[in-house]
């Protein structure tokens, strides 16, 4: 199977701009695409300042950066995917629009194209099965934020091929990200089968009176050597994806234990998702 050398990233939040960023950085021409034009007007922002970050960082010159993003064309149009040779989804972790969006790229993609999904809870297996090509779909997990984190989980289902999954992982290094292939059938893959106890933990220890949510924070990074609370790390990464992911765990496994706390998802409905809305567990100016 030969490199993408055009890649498509389906959903511009901020999942979909990290990994349009490392894409282009990385010398791909991106076509990124959402049906929100202010999605894909913050998404420019978010790629412009972080390509500019890496220039000062020394990572490559501003002409370079200026270079990098102008391999990325954004639109809404997701006709323009079209010649693409693999497609990463990264839109709402729920089943039903991922599916629909699957199987939407399936329809409108060549044969040979590769559909990746982000997703970091949801069975691998069942997303393909929205598609005619169940063999050439494969997870590609990527961390928040995309171009910072190092590692890529790269979930297979059971019908993904070993040439699909060798060229997730050929991307994932082109990337300058190290892959890690797991069962794209165990609820929550690996990753998040860590992050959601300690998160779901944190919960009901501030629900039960047991600290105050910084003490718990504090002693997790202090104490246990974390690099940063669970409190804190829920609001980095979006509450909302927090309780779509712990819901998915605990809809797969049926075990009470992965019940989404009260807390969480008063959270949610009050419309505080973290530092994205500017307020979580924690208040950000």
């Amino acid at each position: 199977m030969e490199p993408a050398t055009k890649i498509g990233v389906l959903g511009a939040g901020t999942m979909g701009a990290g990994i349009v960023q490392l894409a282009v950085q990385s010398g791909y021409e991106v076509v990124a695409c959402d049906a929100s034009v202010e999605a894909l007007e913050r998404a420019q922002v978010y790629v412009h300042e972080g390509l500019s970050r890496f220039a000062a960082r020394g990572a490559f010159s501003e002409d370079e950066a200026a270079a990098h993003y102008d391999r990325a064309h954004w639109t809404t149009n997701t006709e323009e995917l079209h010649d693409a040779e693999a497609v990463i989804e990264a839109i709402v972790e729920k089943v039903g629009p991922k599916k629909e969006a699957l199987a939407a790229l399936d329809a409108l993609l060549p044969p040979e194209a590769l559909i990746f999904t982000n997703t970091s809870s949801i069975s691998i297996t069942d997303l393909a099965g929205a598609t005619n090509r169940p063999e050439r779909v494969c997870g590609t997990h990527f961390f928040t934020p995309p171009p910072v984190r190092e590692a890529v989980e790269i979930p297979r289902g059971k019908l993904t091929s070993d040439e699909t999954v060798e060229a997730a992982r050929s991307l994932v290094r082109s990337f300058g990200k190290l892959p890690v292939v797991v069962s794209g059938d165990v609820p929550g893959f690996v990753a998040n089968r860590f992050l959601v106890p300690m998160l779901l933990e944190a919960c009901r220890l501030l629900e039960a009176g047991a600290a105050p949510k910084k003490d718990i924070d504090l002693l997790v990074k202090k104490g246990l050597g974390f690099p940063i609370g669970p409190f804190e790390l829920g609001d980095f990464i979006g509450l909302d994806v927090a309780l779509d992911v712990t819901s998915q765990i605990h809809e797969a496994t049926g075990n009470p234990y992965y019940a989404p706390p009260k807390l969480l998802q008063d959270l949610v409905r009050s419309g505080k998702l973290g530092q994205k809305t500017g307020q979580g567990f924690y208040e950000y100016s």
